[in-house]
């Protein structure tokens, strides 16, 4: 009887969820896509999951730094621009 219950439940949240997205307007949905201009990465040797720079996403070419606003705030560093 809970699995029924459950499955009922689920079946509801669902057309609730579909309800919502066929109201949104596609505009909303590229508005809201925001692709940064530096990621995390891992400049030093330390260990295998440390991440302790930021890189431009673009040009990987260019130096890392220690902080995400001087990578944000450097201008060789071109924002990407995507074409849809």
């Amino acid at each position: 009887m809970i699995s029924k219950t459950i499955f009922v439940c689920i079946f509801v949240f669902s057309f609730f969820a579909l309800r919502q997205c066929r109201q949104m307007d596609v505009g909303e949905i590229e508005s809201k896509l925001v692709i940064p201009k530096c990621i995390h990465s891992k400049c030093s040797d330390q260990g295998f999951f440390q991440r302790d720079c930021w890189c431009c996403m673009k040009d990987l070419t260019l130096p890392c730094f220690k902080k995400q606003s001087d990578c944000e705030s450097d201008w060789h560093c071109p924002l990407i621009q995507l074409k849809l």
